[in-house]
């Protein structure tokens, strides 16, 4: 019977500690950050001028320079909430480089692969619901249309390209960009909308802890009703 006791209190002890842990990482976690995870819906629309190098032809190589970045009007959702209000100071683009994956037989177009960007565009330090922290765009690697017209003149078709809204170290919105541009030095028109996504919360981490406890509880008297 001495024997049966010491492996109870043993495993007592073990499980208890199991237990234990999920309960320390949700207060680590609800005293770092704040009770509510930040989530992200809407749409942004911004435009300003973009550079792409001029040449006839589909180059196997090529890039598109943003020289600058405005929020235009159409701006919803959770996007009007951003604090210092999104109006595009301290909003920047990265140049994307292209590379050619293939001619379209039979016409001036040509399919080009954006590869990753991490970011592709920085909107810089901003608060929302009580959190300050940077917020940006993370590009998937897309596939754009140019298309090169008799004059010289270069366009791309922006269509359902897609990525990431990062906010505070964490992904809080799936991103899609739709737009276009034109000329060798022109203007550009993007729109990008974003979707919600869950973001664990530390109520979560604690509930955990609860049920590992609780199990404890329990075991622990099925097995002190089995001793005696």
């Amino acid at each position: 019977m001495k024997m049966i006791g010491f492996k109870s209190t043993l495993l007592n002890a073990t499980l208890a500690i199991t237990a234990a842990l999920p309960l320390a990482a949700a207060g680590m976690f609800t005293s770092a950050g704040s009770a509510q995870a930040a989530t992200l819906s809407g749409s942004i629309g911004l435009v300003g001028t973009s550079v792409i190098p001029s040449g006839l032809g589909n180059p196997a190589n090529t890039s598109i320079q943003f020289t600058d970045v405005k929020v235009t009007n159409n701006t919803s959702g959770d996007f009007l909430d951003f604090s210092p209000t999104l109006s595009g100071t301290g909003i920047t683009i990265n140049t994307l480089n292209l590379t050619k994956i293939t001619d379209i037989p039979t016409t001036t177009l040509a399919t080009y692969s954006t590869g990753n960007y991490t970011p592709f565009i920085d909107f810089g330090s901003r608060s929302l619901d009580g959190t300050t922290a940077f917020l940006t765009f993370d590009l998937d690697n897309s596939v754009l249309t140019r298309n090169t017209f008799s004059d010289g003149g270069i366009g791309y078709g922006v269509n359902e390209i897609t990525g990431k809204f990062n906010f505070n170290g964490q992904t809080i919105a799936t991103g899609l960009i739709s737009g276009s541009l034109s000329g060798t030095s022109s203007g550009y028109e993007l729109t990008l909308t974003a979707k919600a996504v869950s973001v664990p919360e530390p109520t979560t981490m604690l509930g955990l802890g609860l049920v590992g406890a609780g199990m404890v509880m329990s075991m622990s008297r099925r097995r002190k009703s089995f001793v005696q």
